[in-house]
């Protein structure tokens, strides 16, 4: 089980806590000296140990961008030829579909152009009678 970073850091100001209790109590009498060096020293933990994890996940986070960057662009380039084969197939369909609309605009204007003749036909014979 590894650390994790801010259970790191919250380890780090529990012993500087403990290390400037232990060595104030063995250098000053007064109480005020204590509690000064005390907060002195958990301050002075807790910069060290925050500058400390800065630094760590700086380096570790340019590591692994830079070896994910190569994967991601792998990825995103087959994304992009999946993208480009489904719209091939859409302009296929989307053809398709024109043409059937097509046909069928020219469908209906023969059985318009048939009816308008029939009737024109129909007409003349009622004419000729």
């Amino acid at each position: 089980m590894t650390l994790k970073m801010d259970n790191f850091l919250s380890f780090a100001i529990v012993n500087g806590f403990f290390i400037g209790l232990l060595l104030s109590f063995l250098k000053f009498d007064e109480p005020e000296m204590i509690v000064a060096w005390t907060l002195i020293s958990t301050i002075g933990f807790y910069l060290i140990t925050l500058v400390s994890v800065s630094l760590f996940v700086c380096f570790i986070n340019n590591q692994e961008t830079h070896s994910k960057r190569i994967s991601y662009n792998a990825t995103l380039e087959e994304y992009i030829q999946e993208f480009d084969k489904r719209e091939k197939i859409a302009n296929k369909i989307r053809g398709f579909l024109r043409t059937m609309e097509k046909t069928m605009r020219e469908e209906e204007k023969e059985e318009y152009t048939n009816k308008i003749s029939k009737s024109r036909k129909e007409q003349t014979n009622a004419k000729d009678f």
